[in-house]
């Protein structure tokens, strides 16, 4: 069976389970959001935002972005403030990241993007990143080593975007994988 015919299967299932009452389909205006990354271990229940339950209702409101790494991507935010309301956002970054590891292994990427892309692709990719390349590359990707350093330098950078209003609360955390735990490394009240 191949991942589109599992989706499928997944969802007769879910259709057979869930009680489309419950399903939340109302926009429900919420202050709050987490920029977070794609990784699928990171447990949002460490932050009090449940997940759906079996028959396919809710209780969160919270807006969810998840990127690489937990970076900010502008459009999500400009249609998240300017249309959502956004008040405050958190960035919760992750230990064991894979920004964290793309520094270690910008050569495996950059040997599979050669593989896996025409001769004319990767040249293309090539002129658009720069040299010097592989350094580039890294800040392209939004590479970093270490997490509770990066989280610091995001908030830094969404701070300083011209779209993002001064009263829009930044909070930077780091989620460790192994215990659970939240660190608070920029605390967005105290800006306040």
């Amino acid at each position: 069976m191949n991942w589109l015919d599992e989706i499928c299967k997944a969802n007769d299932a879910f259709l057979n389970r869930i009680d489309p009452e419950l399903l939340p389909v109302q926009r429900t205006p919420w202050p709050c959001a987490v920029i977070t990354c794609m990784d699928p271990r990171i447990n949002l229940s460490c932050m009090g935002i449940p997940t759906f339950d079996m028959n396919g209702g809710s209780n969160s409101h919270t807006r969810i972005i998840r990127t690489i790494g937990g970076l900010h991507d502008i459009r999500s935010l400009v249609i998240g403030i300017h249309l959502a309301g956004f008040k405050e956002v958190a960035v919760l970054m992750h230990t064991d990241c894979g920004c964290s590891l793309a520094v270690d292994k910008v050569e495996t990427i950059i040997s599979n993007m050669k593989s896996g892309l025409t001769d004319i692709q990767f040249e293309a990719v090539k002129t658009e990143i720069g040299e010097p390349f592989e350094k580039n590359l890294l800040t392209w990707l939004g590479a970093f080593e270490d997490p509770y350093q990066a989280v610091e330098d995001e908030i830094y950078r969404m701070r300083a975007s011209a779209f993002i209003p001064k009263s829009v609360i930044l909070h930077g955390l780091v989620y460790d994988l192994a215990s659970g735990s939240i660190d608070v490394i920029v605390n967005g009240y105290d800006e306040i």
